[in-house]
């Protein structure tokens, strides 16, 4: 960047500054008394250029008006890389306001950018550097020249470190940012384990309940079909006892028939054949004479007829056998009832206990300890599920139940006393069953509410691992920004060092132009320490070790370096450079030789401007401008000197 032009109104101690036509190359002096305007041209160029003042705070800006007025501005116009030429107008009033504009020449009606913000980064686009680069490199300001501080943002941007710096601040913010989410996470697994582990799940629980439930149910079933069981035995036998009776009778008087004809049977055969084998047999004459006593019309021819008898009693008989055993076996199919009645009576005083089995209920018991406390506080209107036992109708007891078997296998059990035995016995079974449907539905509530509770840790179990896939991922991204910051520093060492040793070669080229050869080189550590090489005492110096006037010529070929650096690091162009008071304790020697080798440093930085409160009178320079104390108005066109106005109050401090 070369000046071409200076424009400014109430700008500090000037109500008017205009310095045009400026050389691209070459030295420009400004001369003058303490106070008489000289470093209101370098502040008024800061100004211009980044809306900033090295003496003022940010705050403090509106300082720069001058006294008694209202509003200042400035202009100024330039050119990079001897292309087009650009203008950049910025005004500021005591209200606050501040506007700024950036053209091309003759184009302001068609800016290139507008507005403080949008101005200041087309400015760092167009330059290649900012306010803080410029203030470390291209402006020295009336201030004693110093060792460069290696913390600055400008010297890290000229060591190309600035941008790693950022992006490692970046990591670093990104890296506390993650460990924060991390603890976050962490806290709340934490928080989750806590309520996981108050739920004491027991993964046993639930197939225990199950289990148990399936064995109340085929408990429950079974005694159900005892139940139906015990109610059709019952009432078969109720049927079936007048039905044994009746046959028993009628299998007696089968009986006591077949008997009977049994013996007509036998009578009339054995008649008949004594009458027809034997006729001359005593027995037979005495069986003819008994014949013709009770039946006088009795004759021989009549003797077939015997037969006939014994006959028809043979077949009747056969038919009251067949008769009996029918009967027989239709008792005996009747007696079935009765016999299944009895072992059914049997069998389930046996198999049925008084009670619900207890090591059953214990389970159950247990588990639903801590429901009870829940259904405590449910409605009023909730069912209650312990049951109560009738105690006006008691089971009947073994004994009786024993004895009633026995009456009931033989059919003596009357049917009432069946209904009664066998009511009580289906009412306990009745109530046994209400026991077992009731615990049912115990088990049901105990079985939803533990699937409930499995349901909930299964959730904060899912939730906590996908909490910990997080924290996995977030620590991940830690290893990854850590690892890269590594990374970083490594290239911010790597160019630091280069950057110090490019620093050390181009000092090492103006120092002994600066020096007249008695000091060559320079030690620059990384942070940035000095120490000078002395050619007479062959070792390096501390800049302490040596006179204020040989240090501040040292520092100012080490502030002419790091302008270079920049200019062969970001502007690659053209550039001026605004030395303000850089010979203070100069002898005139030392100035003359400064002034000399000056031109003679860089192929870059080739517009040089110089504050002084004099200069040697031999020493020519391409562009001279002088100061008073009582000036307020410069007006300077080329090869023109100052053109004052009348003397006025100075107002801010030049």
């Amino acid at each position: 960047m070369i000046i071409t032009s200076i424009s400014a109104q109430n700008v500090l101690k000037y109500a008017e500054l205009e310095i045009t036509d400026l050389p691209a190359q070459g030295l420009i002096a400004i001369d003058g008394a303490n106070e008489s305007g000289k470093s209101t041209i370098g502040e008024t160029i800061c100004f211009a250029l980044f809306g900033r003042s090295f003496s003022l705070n940010a705050d403090e800006l509106q300082k720069l008006i001058r006294w008694g007025e209202n509003r200042c501005s400035a202009s100024l116009r330039f050119r990079v890389d001897d292309e087009q030429e650009y203008e950049i107008a910025r005004f500021l009033d005591r209200d606050g306001n501040h506007g700024v504009r950036l053209n091309l020449v003759g184009q302001g009606e068609q800016p290139l950018a507008k507005g403080t913000e949008a101005v200041e980064n087309a400015v760092y686009e167009l330059l290649g550097y900012g306010y803080d680069e410029f203030i470390e490199s291209f402006y020295l300001a009336q201030r004693e020249i110093t060792t460069p501080h290696p913390h600055s943002y400008a010297v890290k941007t000229m060591a190309g470190i600035s941008s790693l710096e950022y992006v490692a601040y970046e990591y670093e913010e990104e890296i506390e940012s993650e460990q924060e989410s991390i603890e976050e996470l962490k806290y709340e697994i934490g928080t989750i384990q806590q309520e996981l582990d108050e739920l004491e799940i027991n993964t046993q629980d639930l197939p225990n309940l199950e289990q148990d439930k399936s064995q109340r149910v085929a408990a429950e079933e079974k005694l159900n079909v005892e139940v139906v069981d015990l109610e059709q035995a019952s009432v078969d036998y109720q049927d079936a006892v007048p039905k044994i009776r009746s046959a028993k009778g009628a299998r007696g008087r089968a009986k006591f028939f077949r008997f009977i004809f049994l013996l007509l049977a036998l009578a009339t055969g054995a008649a008949w054949g004594l009458l027809t084998r034997m006729p001359e047999h005593a027995y037979s004459e005495k069986l003819q004479t008994l014949i013709t006593q009770y039946l006088p019309q009795w004759s021989a021819q009549h003797i077939p007829w015997l037969m006939y008898a014994a006959i028809g009693s043979a077949l009747l008989f056969l038919l009251l056998w067949i008769r009996a055993g029918s009967l027989n076996g239709r008792i005996r199919k009747l007696q079935e009832a009765a016999d299944n009645l009895s072992r059914k009576l049997t069998e389930l005083q046996q198999a049925v206990p008084e009670q619900i089995d207890s090591e059953a209920e214990a389970p159950l018991t247990a588990m639903t300890e801590e429901a009870s406390e829940v259904q405590a506080g449910e409605s009023e209107d909730t069912p209650s599920f312990v049951a109560t036992r009738d105690a006006t109708e008691p089971r009947p007891d073994s004994q009786e139940i024993s004895a009633m078997s026995r009456r009931i296998a033989l059919c003596e059990a009357e049917p009432a006393e069946v209904r009664d035995a066998v009511g009580r016995e289906l009412a306990w079974m009745r109530r046994e069953l209400q026991q077992h449907q009731e615990s049912i539905v115990r088990f049901d509530q105990q079985i939803w509410r533990e699937r409930d509770r499995l349901s909930k840790a299964e959730k904060l179990a899912q939730t906590i691992a996908s909490l910990s896939e997080r924290v996995d991922e977030h620590e991940h991204r830690v290893y990854l920004r850590e690892l890269a910051r590594e990374l970083l520093a490594g290239a911010t060492r790597h160019l630091s060092q280069r950057f110090n040793r490019d620093l050390r070669d181009l000092v090492g080229r103006t120092l002994p132009m600066f020096t007249e050869e008695r000091y060559e080189h320079l030690q620059i550590d990384d942070d940035l320490t000095v120490r000078v090489f002395s050619s007479e005492k062959r070792d390096f110096m501390d800049l302490e070790e040596i006179s204020s006037g040989t240090q501040r010529q040292i520092m100012l070929a080490v502030r002419l370096a790091l302008s270079q650096e920049l200019v062969n690091s970001t502007v690659q162009s053209k550039q001026f450079i605004f030395l303000d008071e850089p010979f203070a304790f100069f002898d005139r020697e030392r100035t003359l030789s400064a002034l000399k080798v000056l031109p003679e440093l860089s192929d870059d930085i080739t517009q040089i401007w110089i504050v002084a409160q004099e200069f040697p009178d031999a020493h020519p320079f391409d562009r001279t401008i002088h100061c008073t104390r009582d000036q307020q108005a410069m007006v300077l066109a080329a090869h023109r000197d100052i053109d004052t106005q009348a003397p006025a109050e100075t107002g801010a401090d030049g």
